[in-house]
């Protein structure tokens, strides 16, 4: 009897779990795809959240740029694998006045489309700061996985190089749910034991 009522929370405690989990997603940023940057710096946060209705809210916030890729350094755009929305709105922000919509993307155009951060080329994206966008039409699509997105970084070092970067690291929240599934499952097996 009790590993039934046991069972049926953990159940009960997954669905709300993985329910919230799927209307939204953190991605960081920092292994390197294609291009003249540091191999893993970690430099950029991506929260994505499905509002429902195929609406769907961007807000990317760039790190310490400076430090790690030069003074004249700033993210130029975002490359996504998947769906392409039908429209973007942005709340303007970070020097970025506008996020607009762009056929391809990442290196040799192997992304779907991208969120272009510099239309036009005075906006940019720089160290410490963020921009919001919102969008619409991916209908109930899911939300990317991690590789599914990269980051272009320009004006690197002296020679102005641009890299693009991935974001291939599962979600901290990820490893939590891991980590609470295993120690109920270790629980519940103690008990077994015991009784």
């Amino acid at each position: 009897m009790i590993l039934r009522k046991l069972t049926i929370s953990i159940m009960i405690a997954g669905l709300i779990i993985f329910g919230s989990s799927a209307q939204a997603a953190s991605y960081q940023f920092g292994q390197l795809l294609a291009g003249n940057g540091p191999a893993n710096p970690y430099f950029a946060d991506l929260e994505i959240t499905d509002n429902g209705g195929g609406d769907w809210t961007f807000t990317l916030s760039a790190l310490d740029l400076n430090t790690i890729f030069g003074a004249s350094s700033f993210i130029g755009a975002l490359a996504v694998d998947g769906i392409k929305p039908t429209s973007v709105s942005t709340n303007a922000g970070g020097g970025v006045a506008a996020v607009s919509l762009q056929n391809g993307g990442g290196p040799t155009g192997i992304f779907d489309f991208r969120y272009d951060l510099i239309n036009p080329h005075n906006d940019k994206l720089t160290g410490f700061e963020s921009v919001t966008w919102h969008v619409g039409g991916l209908g109930s699509a899911l939300l990317p996985s991690n590789g599914d997105l990269a980051l272009h970084v320009q004006g690197i070092g002296t020679n102005g190089d641009s890299a693009w970067y991935v974001s291939p690291v599962p979600e901290p929240e990820t490893y939590a749910m891991l980590l609470v599934g295993l120690g109920l499952v270790g629980f519940s097996l103690r008990r077994q034991k015991q009784n």
